[in-house]
């Protein structure tokens, strides 16, 4: 342990069991200003070409819903496609009306081909039985109803059945609500936030590091909200050290919408994608080169979904047009 380390750790110990105050980790969250300076110049509302799996999240207010469009590629690079704020009272029929179109549009990939949302996670914390209700009646096996946990043993717990409707009357056969572990996608996120990019030897091409962030031209307020809390760490009643996060600033749901997508992601089976599964996906864009396009993959029933995707290999199936069109992505 180096001494400045050891200086650091001495002050957080101190300042822990002797003042009772709460040591917020250095670094945690990532600076907004230096995300403006690095912005990029694709189009909003647009996927790159390094973009293969398209998946959303909302998050619920009393007067609105906030929506982030979110693609991931290789390594678990990101690119936020657009970032949508529906506005309307969420216990009116309107405003759902229009998150329901919103899960329906598809997104023109660089390639020219059109894309859907592989998943949409809607949190239900705020509004619950009105989302419930959405969900519900919206029938669509891409649709996710999720809800915030503070930790967990993975990002997305094991589905709970839900059997009320908004009327408070119990229904047979309810909805699943998915338990979201968001600090392990805050911590994720904010690490490859904090990522920078290299320049090749040429001087010229910049290299991008695994897990990028990248961000187009949004405003100044977006990425303020993106970096919106802070790890800190505090002694509970029995004395042990309890990580959590904090707000620093009253607005944060860009952030909560990218957690919401995150899962989405993971859902449509992120986290276990192998080479195999990004050539399929290019090769529904019409995008994989001939010679090295794979067999292409099924995926399982989609309302048995786990958390870990359930990705699996089926025969040849033939398509015709530049547009996904499989069971899994659909």
């Amino acid at each position: 342990m180096n001494k400045e380390t050891g200086s650091a750790a001495a002050i957080k110990t101190f300042k822990n069991t002797e003042l009772g105050e709460t040591w917020v980790e250095e670094g945690e969250a990532p600076d907004w200003q230096r995300l403006l300076e690095r912005r990029e110049s694709y189009a909003i509302g647009t996927v790159p070409m390094g973009g293969l799996l398209l998946v959303g999240g909302a998050d619920v207010q009393k007067d609105r819903i906030e929506a982030s469009i979110w693609a991931f590629g290789r390594g678990k690079s990101s690119w936020l496609v657009e970032h949508r704020v529906l506005m309307g009272d969420t216990a009116r029929e309107a405003v759902w009306k229009d998150l329901g179109t919103l899960i329906t549009e598809q997104w023109t990939h660089a390639s020219g081909a059109t894309m859907p949302l592989a998943r949409f996670a809607l949190d239900t914390g705020f509004a619950t039985q009105e989302a419930y209700a959405f969900v519900r009646a919206s029938r669509d096996s891409r649709l996710m109803a999720v809800k915030g946990v503070p930790r967990g043993p993975a990002l997305i717990g094991t589905p709970l059945a839900v059997d009320v409707s908004s009327g408070g009357k119990r229904l047979r056969r309810g909805i699943k609500v998915f338990s979201v572990a968001v600090g392990i996608a805050k911590l994720e996120f904010y690490n490859n936030l904090r990522k920078v990019t290299d320049v090749e030897e040429d001087g010229v091409t910049i290299r991008f590091p695994v897990g990028f962030v990248h961000l187009p031209q949004v405003d100044a307020e977006f990425l303020q909200q993106l970096c919106a809390e802070q790890l800190t760490t505090r002694r509970n009643r029995h004395g042990f050290a309890v990580r959590e996060w904090q707000k620093m600033r009253e607005r944060n749901e860009a952030l909560d919408c990218y957690v919401y997508a995150r899962a989405a992601a993971a859902a449509a089976g992120l986290d276990r994608f192998e080479e195999r599964h990004w050539r399929e996906l290019e090769r529904q864009l019409g995008i994989a080169p001939p010679d090295e396009a794979p067999p292409p993959l099924q995926a399982l029933d989609p309302h048995e979904a786990t958390p870990s995707g359930g990705l699996g290999a089926s025969g040849v199936r033939k398509y015709g047009r530049r547009v996904i069109k499989s069971r899994w992505l659909s």
